[in-house]
């Protein structure tokens, strides 16, 4: 198994964050041609090109929504990668910013619920993005605990 320096493995980690930032924003552009290609693509249910103008858009701002919420995420796991390289993992701003990646999570999971109405594969979706939000947090969970023993001990030095 290839094994790289912590130090190379955060900062690919930070370029490889960097790179969402971009395709986050390159989506935003593209997402008004991509959603009626999804719209228009058979499934088992049908083709949904006989979707009302309303649901269109519920499906364009649910998108947008979803496009949103993972560029926050972004920006709080680089904000996480940044302390990380400086060394700041056991703080209670770490756990705050994986706290918050996790309820990022939790509310793509709700948006894609919604867009299950018209995709039936959102709904696997939604179930693993509920998943990452569950294992995020557990990790956090752990952090905390972590960055509660570390807090006692620099109180007994």
């Amino acid at each position: 198994m290839l094994k790289i320096s912590t130090k190379a493995s955060i900062n690919l980690s930070i370029a490889i964050s960097a790179l969402f930032f971009v395709l986050c924003i390159a989506g935003a552009f593209i997402l008004p041609t991509l959603v009626p290609l999804l719209i228009a693509m058979p499934d088992n249910i049908g083709i949904r090109d006989s979707i009302s103008d309303s649901a269109r858009t519920l499906v364009m701002v649910a998108a947008y929504l979803i496009l949103a919420d993972m560029f926050a995420a972004n920006c709080f796991l680089f904000t996480l990668l940044q302390r990380v390289k400086k060394g700041l993992v056991f703080t209670d701003k770490s756990v705050m910013l994986i706290r918050s990646v996790s309820w990022c999570c939790y509310i793509i999971c709700l948006l894609f619920i919604v867009l299950g109405i018209y995709f039936q594969l959102a709904f696997v979706v939604a179930f693993l993005a509920f998943f990452l939000g569950l294992c995020l947090r557990v990790t956090k969970n752990v952090i905390d605990e972590a960055t509660q023993i570390k807090n006692e001990n620099d109180l007994t030095v």
